[in-house]
């Protein structure tokens, strides 16, 4: 009868323990300006991000169903204010996305006519994908054409519509110009090309290029009015470790919440611009010049793009956009 009693507590703290490491390893938002913070996903999903502000929260790519009860518990522990709007980036988080939790609750839904053309129509055009139905219409509901602007406690949330079909045929950005944030989901991961959607005349990797164009000159890179100290005198040479460190350039200082992994910077979303143009310009002649689509990604230079993720796929779907025109 101990022996049992004894087995029985001694089971109890082990169940004990292994519940307190599960909360231990839960996710748990980040905080990166004032107002923004941001939960890095851990599964195949988008980060998600939350504006936290004094009259709600805007949440931007809920994660799917199964994974909701870990991010509210996770968002409130950093606040206890309800969540009032919900934006997606792209149809696949407003199919998949656990927006209905919200709805619910009261919240409202915004997206870009083109994101809800995509959300409400792709199962019923293409009923042999395994994709869930389109969520749960919001009541009341937000939609825009090219940009929409939220204040919530004063706040400025700006959520604009990418103009060309891209990533996919509706993809969104955030922006929090006064704490120089950038949300973009999954349109931008640093250090490569995104997987452009197949879904016949939506996702376009030309198309993509000119979107990061537009989601980069979105940002306004205001240059300080006032007059800057001349330099000083130099100074005599001093150990590497007490020195300041470099000062930030512009592009640096404005964050990019990218759709997976950590936070990134408006400098390195120039820099995977500069090496987008420049493969679509090497795709152009290539077309021109009537090689074939193999030959083109055998023929990279791998000291130019050779770093960057999912490059091949990318290049060989830019070569067929290129050469359908």
């Amino acid at each position: 009868m101990r022996k049992a009693v004894f087995l029985m507590f001694a089971s109890t703290i082990l169940l004990s323990v292994a519940s307190l490491t599960s909360l231990a390893a839960a996710p748990g938002f980040r905080k990166v300006s004032e107002h923004l913070y941001y939960l890095e996903s851990r599964t195949g999903s988008a980060n998600t991000g939350a504006v936290i502000t004094a009259e709600g929260v805007v949440i931007i790519d809920p994660p799917p169903e199964p994974e909701m009860p870990a991010m509210l518990i996770a968002l409130k522990a950093v606040t206890a204010k309800p969540v009032r709007w919900v934006v997606n980036t792209d149809y696949q988080r407003a199919q998949t996305g656990g927006a209905a939790t919200f709805l619910k609750q009261g919240a409202a839904i915004i997206g870009s006519k083109e994101l809800d053309r995509l959300a409400s129509a792709i199962v019923i055009a293409y009923p042999g994908q395994t994709l869930p139905a389109a969520p749960v219409r919001p009541n009341p509901r937000f939609l825009f054409g090219g940009q929409l602007h939220l204040f919530p406690g004063g706040i400025e949330v700006r959520i604009t519509a990418i103009k060309s079909k891209a990533r996919t045929g509706g993809d969104v950005f955030v922006f929090l110009p006064a704490e120089k944030i950038l949300e973009t989901g999954e349109f931008f991961t640093p250090g490569g090309f995104p997987v452009i959607d197949n879904v016949p005349g939506e996702g376009s990797a030309p198309g993509w290029i000119d979107g990061l164009k537009q989601v980069i000159e979105s940002v306004p890179l205001l240059k300080s009015a006032m007059p800057q100290p001349k330099p000083a005198a130099p100074q005599p040479r001093q150990d590497p470790a007490a020195q300041p460190q470099q000062e930030k350039t512009l592009e640096e200082t404005v964050t990019v919440i990218p759709g997976h992994g950590a936070p990134a910077n408006l400098q390195q979303m120039k820099s995977l611009l500069t090496a987008a143009q420049k493969l679509r310009a090497d795709a152009t002649k290539a077309v021109a010049a009537g090689r074939s689509r193999e030959e083109f990604v055998k023929s990279l230079a791998l000291d130019v793009f050779g770093e960057l993720s999912n490059l091949e796929a990318f290049a060989g779907q830019l070569f067929d956009d290129l050469s359908k025109k």
